[in-house]
């Protein structure tokens, strides 16, 4: 597989969301925001260990593998422990045909309710699966694709269904003047959605100055 660099448009439906932030004056707003962002960062780090990664998603991982084998996306005899990754610290998204081997941290969510998103990609005779955890969260679940062709699947406790819809939603400062960006997949009906990637992106807030986000 190769990590080919499609562009996240590809999928049926594109939205962009983004709420306007919150305006605010002072040192207080600005110290608040350097603290969210030095969270943020304190949280990715922690997990930038491929042991902890691969540790992790064996916590919180054991009915996404029961799921995965049921649906027969791997064999009987995957297991999280024996997963075989590198972790590059840069690499904040992960889509289900990118290299094997290729794992990835990033943070998600907002202040109230931050978690690390771990990513490893691999893969089964039949299919290219990204594998992500929010440790802080409870949950797992992975993005498959047939290798000859097929709809992207969305894989975890609650069973196995065809991706149609796709968006990007603005949380989190993530830097000076910036949100970070959310890049989501979700299910026909919109009530099964998960954050496959995130970029430093959301260029609609001063998180370093006069006002949150």
């Amino acid at each position: 597989m190769s990590d080919n660099g499609k562009q996240f448009d590809r999928r049926s439906v594109l939205k962009t969301v983004g709420s306007a932030a919150v305006a605010g004056i002072g040192l207080g707003a600005a110290s608040g925001s350097a603290a969210a962002i030095e969270a943020k960062n304190r949280l990715e780090r922690a997990y930038e260990d491929e042991r902890r990664l691969r540790i992790t998603f064996e916590q919180h991982g054991t009915a996404l593998r029961g799921a995965l084998v049921e649906a027969g996306l791997v064999g009987d005899d995957f297991s999280f422990a024996g997963l075989d990754f590198d972790i590059d610290t840069e690499r904040t998204r992960l889509e289900p045909e990118a290299d094997d081997r290729l794992a990835g941290i990033t943070a998600i969510g907002d202040e109230t309710s931050l978690s690390a998103l771990g990513m490893v990609s691999t893969s089964s005779d039949t299919h290219d699966i990204a594998l992500f955890v929010q440790p802080e969260r409870d949950r797992a679940y992975a993005l498959a694709e047939p290798k000859d062709g097929g709809d992207r699947v969305l894989v975890s406790d609650e069973g196995v269904d065809a991706i149609t819809q796709s968006y990007t939603r603005c949380t989190s400062c993530c830097d000076e003047n910036y949100r970070t960006e959310e890049e989501v997949d979700c299910t026909i009906e919109e009530d099964r959605c998960v954050v496959l990637g995130t970029s430093c992106g959301c260029f609609d807030c001063d998180c370093g100055s006069i006002s949150t986000c």
